[in-house]
């Protein structure tokens, strides 16, 4: 079986490790690290969906037309104390 690279890890990540594989739930440290990669890579395309939906808003915001002006937060909260 080819070796893959070495990973040198903490004394917690290594008590990490060991807690993880003697709980039962990971088969060994390739397992949690296998793991960690996979959750890993799920939570950078996640991030980059985020950004990408983040860009799509501003160009569509951009593409809507000049600027108007809005009013504050402070007016809206005023309004709708008024209306209680």
């Amino acid at each position: 079986m080819p070796q893959g690279p070495a990973v040198s890890l903490t004394k917690e990540q290594q008590a990490l490790v060991d807690r993880l594989v003697r709980s039962g739930r990971f088969d060994g440290t390739n397992d949690v690290v296998s793991t960690g990669l996979r959750l890993l890579e799920e939570r950078e395309r996640e991030a980059a969906r985020f950004l990408a939906d983040i860009e799509d808003a501003i160009e569509s915001g951009l593409a809507s037309g000049d600027a108007v002006e809005m009013e504050t937060a402070e007016s809206l909260v005023e309004t709708f104390r008024r209306r209680r």
